[in-house]
């Protein structure tokens, strides 16, 4: 639904501060998404997208993490950050086509390439330390006896050592994915952090349900790594990555009580045990 105002007064008064050129009256709609909290907004003949920090977010995430990575990542690959202030992020708006299917294996893997040669962002990915909040956040009668082994034993084995550290997306699918002209660009950084890239693959595969070894190959031969040890380094981290789906479901249907959250986790259970 399209309406003539944010639907907060602080949007208007960041706007008018960090964006003074454009006065005019814009044009404001809600973004889809299982976050939530963006705004598209059309001022002039510029288009931008506002993300609001939630009042109980994720664990590791912040506007302020997004807005540095944004800062150092290649324009060729995100969004252009406008500015951060009073509880919102303002990025340019990525025009292009967002597919239903991921890109081609080329250039799915020439972008995960071109991402982990970026510089790394200063903050590590502990996935420990979410799953054990995700735990503490889940509802009570969703914190069964096999999801507590599950993170004892995830704690008794420690994270897998990285293969090669470097700045990682985290949420790469095709909804995350701008198809212009002559590249491809990401869009919602919002849990982007220093990590294996055996996990940004890992958790490729496992959030878009694809074939893990074409993606392991290509990727392995272009970044000059042993297909072998890549392929086994990203299976130590597929459980881990499951985990997270699973529990980021459950933490979100606690929030929201959208049973499209209760739906999601419990496929990913599934899923847990069918690679247990």
């Amino acid at each position: 639904m399209l309406y003539n105002k944010p639907n907060n007064s602080t949007l208007q008064s960041v706007i008018e501060k960090y964006l003074p050129a454009a006065q005019a009256a814009g044009c404001f709609s809600p973004l889809e998404g299982l976050s939530g909290g963006s705004v598209h907004f059309t001022l002039g003949t510029r288009e931008y997208v506002a993300r609001q920090q939630l009042e109980n977010p994720m664990p590791g995430v912040s506007l302020t993490r997004q807005y540095r990575a944004l800062t150092r990542i290649s324009q060729g690959i995100g969004s252009r950050p406008v500015c951060r202030a009073d509880g919102w992020l303002i990025v340019e708006w990525l025009s292009g086509e967002v597919k239903s299917e991921l890109p081609s294996l080329h250039s799915l893997t020439s972008l995960l390439y071109d991402l982990h040669h970026q510089p790394c962002f200063g903050w590590r990915i502990n996935l420990l330390s979410v799953l054990e909040h995700y735990w503490q956040m889940a509802a009570s009668e969703r914190r069964r006896l096999v999801w507590l082994r599950l993170l004892k034993k995830m704690k008794q084995q420690g994270e897998p050592k990285p293969l090669r550290l470097a700045a990682l997306h985290m949420d790469i699918h095709a909804g995350n994915l701008v198809h212009q002209a002559q590249s491809i660009k990401l869009i919602d950084w919002e849990y982007a952090g220093d990590g294996d890239v055996a996990l940004e693959l890992a958790a490729i595969v496992t959030a878009n349900n694809i074939e893990s070894e074409p993606l392991i190959r290509a990727y392995a031969q272009l970044s000059h790594i042993q297909v072998d040890e890549l392929r086994q380094q990203v299976r130590r981290w597929q459980p881990w990555v499951i985990l997270l789906m699973a529990s980021w479901y459950e933490c979100r249907w606690q929030q929201t009580q959208d049973r499209t959250f209760l739906a999601l986790a419990d496929e990913a259970w599934c899923r847990l045990q069918a690679n247990d």
